[in-house]
């Protein structure tokens, strides 16, 4: 999972602690605010009609209620936090997060997995460009990766990883101790699977001979592990989804090797599955036959990791010894993701998926709040003892993942267990009413990991909502097919969704009513025989470009169910009547300042510091040269170490103001370049109180002179982890340089040698414009792109100049192109932003907290920024392609500056 923070684990009411107490009252209050916004109470949840953006329907207000926000959130909203918040213009797709520039397998598999069949363009677009990051670094047994600056690795061909951006990729889990980690074995079938259920609903047949090549290289792979005597699969340390909480097998002699993963197995036949309608599909019949072979001897294996009741193991030892049997003496805790997974996928049949459930939820500690946790009760078998980030319910051990939740969900939604799905997605609306759709939660899945930060949002926390929208229907998408499976919540009496389901280049509005076996269906309203008692199936071939299909059930009536007319006018832009707060370039906040560890005392920078300075303004490129060949003197200097002189367990500084360095742990002084430095070796750092004077309010410098041992590591720091209300100076991934600043991130592989000493240093301006300098010499730089800091005139009359080109593209003949589709989305985010403003001017939107407010108000400024950005380069891109549409389309877009 995404590095993480240390923490320590809720305290119960058992404890007859007052901060429990607390707590709970608090939630209360969130419950019961929840319900009041709802307008529902016990008295009024009565049967009713429905109408509303995304959904019609009959019966319980409040699931159908849930079920319209759940879609909502997929697009830009006034009143909720949206899926287009997490774009990334520089590689023109999805992000994990604000503060996470990258994209990970685990964390996207269950959002991704259920969203895939309602994620129109430009979505689907920005979702194929994240995923493939993954591909286009997929080990191919010669191509060497860095680690820490230190570390090479050679990922074997068909491994993919962890998570990766554009220029670097970890195919390995990258907390905890990764130098012992096993490769991504189970991320790589997670990722496998992922990509071959895009290929099944798209249906594009460049995108399958592309791609189609290197899923074999994967599942390829995967065989490596396998073992001939039992068809089990071999994985060591962290090579499972949810890593690091997975050990491997711990040998005698206290070292870790492999042992057989249940999860592994599960995931492993849920992408085979797939794979073989990939191949039929591609029309391979030899190696859909190979893969089909392959799945059912996995198949048989699986059997082997059975608990004796029906359940999965965790994992085996080579030894017996089996892991994650309940209540068992050692390791007698309960895995859910084998578990779960193993519904969600269709891996097992009814009776064992029932079975399953009926175990999770005999055990309490799974969902104290009505969230999936990874396990219960505390793992005792992972390589870290349980206390800090490893505690129980912070982490990966018994802390919540909603893209854990998403699958649960569709476990939820085959077996009937309606009332346990919604109760999951009003925990989780207890976090987006506040903007706080965080992960991990904590607290067992009842508290935010970064309570520091004004807001969060990550692509995780959408997982709730995409499970309760893909489980209605299930979509079981073949070569030649598709099967719905409805599931209609008990309490609804009939549904309709409003938005189309994708498959190909068909689109499908579904419709649903009655309780029971299928006993009609209609299509276009003329009835369809293609259906079981519960099941409905859809041959590609048969199906037209847009199909209204009408499923009843018991004794329910048809009424009339038609395709809704797609929308492909070109809306008018409402005005944007809105005063940018004065807000601080860098955050305040209650955090000192760190050398050489993060807010929590983690990420450590192992080496030599022989300076180090902070200045409450940008300096110039000029400034900043000056500072290799002399101490500085500036009025804006506020501190400033050479730890020549070491008193009362500190280093002085040699600025105007007192504000010496506390060592905090084992720091030893050492002979530096120009006089003494400190060595740290990753034992300890130095810590400056929380002064006002270093909150830099109105941008500032921070300089260092390094020797690193190992390329990694916070150099100085006032960021909570996570996080980017402060200000971040470190070198991360490794071998690079990075700043964060509420300004936003810049970074540069400056592939610094380690036993090298260099010369380091950062600015952001009042104006949130932030540059990188190695020796000197300026290496990066960044002006801050959300409209913060841009004139919203600016941003209006570019916004306008896409919603022309819009309007030229759809006389084109092309409304449903990617170039349209992400032009509109920028129209819908710049309407939705103004609907927001005017909505909380007219007290129709319960104002956040000041803090969070203004963080909200900026998100979704920059959300239309970044992606206005993000079109625009590619538009410019166009300029010299040689691709005819292309041209065409950059003539357009010439077209639309006047």
């Amino acid at each position: 999972m995404k590095p993480q923070p240390h923490a320590n684990p809720a305290p119960t009411l058992s404890s007859g602690s007052a901060t429990s107490l607390h707590a709970l009252v608090a939630r209360i209050i969130r419950i019961t605010l929840f319900a009041a916004w709802l307008g529902v109470g016990a008295s009024s949840l009565s049967a009713a009609d429905f109408k509303d953006r995304y959904f019609e329907g009959e019966g319980d207000p409040e699931s159908l209620r849930l079920l319209d926000i759940s879609r909502r959130m997929f697009a830009p909203d006034p009143e909720y936090l949206s899926l287009p918040m997490l774009y990334q213009p520089s590689w023109n797709g999805l992000v994990e997060g604000p503060t996470w520039g990258a994209w990970w397998i685990q964390n996207s598999y269950g959002t991704t997995y259920c969203g895939l069949p309602f994620y129109e363009e430009p979505l689907f677009t920005f979702l194929k460009h994240a995923q493939q990051l993954w591909f286009d670094k997929l080990g191919d047994g010669k191509t060497s990766y860095v680690w820490n600056g230190k570390d090479s690795w050679v990922p074997p061909d068909g491994c993919l990883m962890d998570c990766a951006n554009e220029t670097w990729a970890m195919h390995r889990q990258g907390d905890g101790r990764v130098a012992m980690h096993d490769w991504a074995v189970e991320f790589t079938a997670a990722g496998g699977l992922l990509q071959s259920e895009l290929l099944l609903i798209s249906r594009n047949r460049a995108d399958l001979a592309q791609y189609l090549p290197k899923l074999e290289r994967c599942a390829n792979f995967i065989e490596t592990r396998r073992d001939p005597t039992n068809n089990l699969f071999w994985a060591g340390p962290a090579a499972n989804l949810l890593a690091p909480s997975y050990a491997g097998w711990k040998k005698p002699d206290g070292t870790y090797g492999m042992a057989y993963l249940a999860g592994l197995s599960v995931t492993y036949i849920a992408f085979l599955d797939r794979l073989v309608e990939l191949e039929k599909l591609a029309a391979n019949p030899a190696l859909e036959t190979r893969y089909r072979q392959r799945r059912e001897t996995a198949r048989a294996g699986l059997a082997r990791l059975d608990d004796g009741e029906g359940c999965f193991v965790k994992s085996i030892d080579p030894d017996g010894t089996q892991h994650g049997v309940y209540g068992a003496a050692h390791f007698g805790y309960f895995e859910t993701s084998p578990n779960h997974d193993a519904i969600a996928f269709r891996v097992v049949d009814d009776a064992q998926s029932r079975r399953i459930y009926d175990k999770i939820a005999s055990i309490p500690g799974l969902r104290p709040h009505h969230l999936i946790l990874p396990n219960a009760p505390s793992l005792d078998d992972m390589y870290e003892a349980p206390t800090g980030l490893w505690s129980n319910g912070t982490w990966v051990n018994g802390g919540h993942w909603t893209t854990c939740e998403a699958r649960m969900l569709l476990a939820y939604f085959r077996l009937g267990k309606y009332a346990d799905a919604f109760a999951s997605m009003r925990q989780i609306m207890t976090f987006a009413r506040r903007f706080r759709m965080d992960n991990p939660l904590v607290q067992f899945g009842d508290e935010v990991y970064q309570p520091n930060e004004p807001i969060n949002v990550t692509y995780d926390a959408f997982g709730a909502p995409a499970g309760l929208l893909r489980g209605l229907f299930e979509y079981l998408y073949r070569a030649d097919g598709l099967t719905l499976v409805p599931h209609l919540p008990t309490g609804l009496e009939r549904l309709e969704q409003k938005f189309p389901v994708r498959f190909g280049d068909k689109r499908l509005y579904l419709a649903a009513a009655g309780q029971g076996p299928i006993r009609e269906v209609w299509l276009n309203g003329k009835p369809w025989k293609q259906f079981e008692a519960g099941s409905v199936f859809l041959p590609y071939a048969s199906l037209p470009r847009a199909a209204a299909i009408q499923v009843l059930m018991g004794t329910a009536k048809a009424k009339p169910f038609r395709a809704p007319p797609v929308d492909r006018e070109t809306p008018t832009l409402p005005k944007l009547a809105y005063e940018w707060p004065k807000t601080a370039v860098i955050s305040t906040n209650p955090l000192p300042v760190r050398l050489g560890a993060d807010s929590a005392g983690g990420s450590r920078f192992r080496g030599d510091l022989a300076q180090a300075a902070i200045f409450n303004r940008a300096l110039s490129q000029a400034e900043i040269s000056a500072l290799e060949t002399a101490p500085p003197k500036d009025s804006s200097l506020v501190g400033y170490w050479d730890f020549a002189d070491e008193t009362k367990g500190g280093f002085v500084s040699r600025a105007k103001g007192e504000l010496p360095a506390k060592k905090i742990g084992a720091v030893t002084a050492v002979e530096g370049p120009v006089g003494k430095a400190i060595r740290l070796n990753g034992e300890g750092y130095l810590e400056l109180a929380p002064v006002p004077a270093l909150s830099l309010t109105k941008g500032g410098t921070w300089f260092a002179l390094i020797r690193p041992e190992t390329t990694a590591g916070r150099l100085i720091d006032k960021c909570p982890v996570g996080g980017s209300a402060g200000y971040t100076f470190d070198l991360y991934p490794g071998n690079a340089l990075r700043l964060i600043t509420d300004a936003g991130t810049v970074s540069f592989a400056a592939k610094l040698p380690p036993g090298q000493w260099a010369r380091v240093a950062a600015t952001v301006d009042a104006r949130g414009h932030s540059v990188l300098y190695l020796n000197g010499q300026k290496v990066a730089e960044s002006t801050r792109t959300d409209a913060a800091s841009e004139d919203l005139a600016a941003l209006t009359r570019r916004v306008e100049r896409l919603r022309r080109f819009h309007r030229l593209m759809v006389q084109s003949g092309s409304p449903e192109a990617y170039e349209t589709a992400h032009a509109r989305l920028v129209i819908d985010s710049f309407t939705a932003t103004c609907r927001r403003f005017d909505r909380l001017r007219a007290g129709k939107l319960e104002p956040l907290p000041a803090a969070s407010q203004t963080a909200a108000d900026r998100l979704y400024l920059s959300t239309t920024a970044k992606l206005t950005t993000g079109l625009e380069q590619v538009l410019e891109r166009y300029r010299t392609s040689t691709d005819s549409t292309q041209q065409r389309d950059y003539g357009l877009w010439q077209k639309s500056a006047h």
